[in-house]
């Protein structure tokens, strides 16, 4: 007895398992997708790039033209004297220490660039200023692929 008993039970046991589920009935699970709204906070963009334009000179061993001072009829005439009290042979470079001298209270202090380095110093800032353009360009594809508002 004991031993149908326990078959029995293990029969019961095993169609229980093996059915798992399929004695009760099946409910119909609905999928639903729908985009869900975002509210991204978008930072501040960086105030402007506010840049002094520095002041560059060109300097030569050229010797200054010292023209004549004009009459009434606009005519040069030297027996009336030179424009400027610059002495025979004055050069640019003599006019440029001139003015260092007097821009820095007496002293001779100036920077230089060899002309190559100027070359790359001005390519150097063209390739920031590419840089700059593209970064802006992409801050504002995010910010209007993730702004709600509608375009003009």
């Amino acid at each position: 007895m004991i031993q149908k008993l326990l078959t029995n039970s293990t029969i019961l046991s095993l169609v229980i398992i093996l059915s798992s589920c399929s004695l009760l009935p099946t409910r119909t699970i609905e999928v639903n997708s729908a985009p869900i709204q975002l509210d991204i906070i978008h930072p501040e963009m960086p105030r402007a790039v506010n840049l002094g334009v520095p002041k560059l000179y060109v300097v030569s061993e050229a010797v200054i033209a010292n023209p004549c001072v004009k009459n009434e009829e606009g005519i040069r005439d030297c027996s009336l004297g030179k424009e400027n009290d610059w002495p025979e042979g004055y050069t640019y470079l003599d006019r440029f220490l001139d003015d260092m001298k007097k821009l820095n209270n007496g002293d001779v202090v100036f920077y230089a660039y060899s002309t190559q380095d100027y070359e790359l110093m001005a390519t150097n800032l063209q390739e920031l200023r590419r840089y700059i353009r593209e970064v802006q360009e992409v801050v504002i594809y995010y910010k209007d692929v993730t702004t709600n508002e509608p375009k003009e």
